[in-house]
């Protein structure tokens, strides 16, 4: 009988799949769709028989320059799993490893039949990591902790920045210590896309407690939920329903180009620029838009201005690319600034947050 336990613990602690390899803002992976063992590393049951796998990961550049993969596990027994391992291999495009890193589920305790969201990001900012390769790392056997924290309303605003509000309340017999709350954003294929955190002071027996958190919005963001857990409690993950979008527009990847689309390495005079935006639109009712470019001198004089229009039909219809064309007439040292207006002239997005260094010659 010792054996066969030790047996079985051992597998527990030792476990892993095969890497999920995917490009840096790649293509996207189906929820817990695992590919076959790699060669090398441990003797492993075959991926079939996995009782915690990875599910479908994200990752992309950080504003930092290093690279964040986010993703989610998911825990296939019938008790609590804790320590659960990711592991991280960094490469370039010619498959160099340039990094390796292990981390943790954000939940301490994965529930059985449940999942939990990890955020792992690279130590360096190494513009040379092109792609990168998932897998489990290795997870023990946990005690079960009562989902006892219930978060009964709550409401997320968007504009900039993602703001939650609610409250959250303590149904167990004990004071909940330490707990963290975690707003997941997931795109339309169900990856999780970012991550915000907050922590609250102890919530005694039968009490609740407000909350604010504020986090940096996905513009792959379609859907969210909240999921909270103390050193001694967790919540069942949360949909968040009731949200407001102050500003309904988020401009991103702002590029400066030819008017086929390939980059300059500086721009000649009376050469034609593209600039574009992509814009996405966070509400399924229809909205007419002005997308506006300004190109300003580094001493701040407006040096052009240019528009174009368009309409959100809302659904499905929420991605749109635009462009506005710029003709220089001197050269120079330039930066631009984009933003997106209503047809009454209200801003219905923040400024672009990415300025764009120009140079003409």
């Amino acid at each position: 009988m010792r054996i066969i336990i030790l047996s079985i613990l051992i597998i527990f602690t030792l476990f892993s799949v095969g890497a999920m390899w995917s490009s840096v803002e790649g293509t996207p992976q189906q929820p817990c769709q695992q590919n076959a063992a790699s060669g090398g590393g441990e003797n492993l049951p075959p991926s079939s028989s996995l009782t915690v796998v990875v599910c479908s990961s994200y990752s992309y550049k950080a504003s930092d320059g290093t690279t964040a993969v986010l993703g989610e596990v998911q825990n296939n027994n019938n008790f609590p799993v804790t320590n659960v391992k990711v592991g991280i291999t960094f490469e370039d495009l010619n498959n160099n490893v340039l990094e390796y890193k292990t981390g943790t589920t954000l939940l301490q305790v994965v529930e059985p039949n449940s999942m939990a969201p990890f955020s792992i990001s690279s130590t360096k900012a190494d513009p040379s990591i092109s792609q990168v390769a998932v897998n489990l790392a290795g997870f023990t056997p946990a005690s079960t902790k009562d989902q006892v924290l219930i978060i009964p309303s709550s409401s997320l605003q968007i504009s900039d920045n993602l703001i939650l509000t609610g409250t959250i309340r303590n149904d167990g017999t004990s004071t909940a210590t330490n707990t963290h709350l975690y707003l997941i954003s997931y795109d339309a294929f169900q990856r999780v896309v970012a991550v915000g955190a907050t922590t609250i002071s102890d919530i005694g027996a039968g009490n609740a407690a407000n909350f604010t958190m504020t986090s940096t919005p996905s513009s792959r963001a379609k859907t969210f939920q909240i999921i909270a857990e103390s050193d001694n409690y967790q919540s069942i993950p949360t949909d968040v329903t009731n949200i407001i979008a102050s500003l309904p527009v988020i401009i991103s990847n702002t590029t400066v180009t030819n008017p086929s689309g390939s980059p300059y390495s500086s721009i000649p005079v009376d050469a034609p620029v593209k600039i574009s935006s992509d814009l996405k639109y966070l509400l399924d009712n229809p909205q007419p838009y002005v997308y506006y470019v300004q190109v300003k001198k580094f001493g701040g004089q407006v040096e052009f201005i240019g528009n174009t229009t368009g309409l959100f039909l809302g659904g499905n219809d929420q991605d749109h690319v635009e462009s506005v064309s710029w003709t220089p007439d001197a050269a120079g040292s330039y930066y631009i600034e984009t933003y997106v207006w209503d047809s009454n002239g209200v801003p219905i997005s923040s400024a672009g947050t990415e300025i764009n260094i120009v140079l003409v010659k």
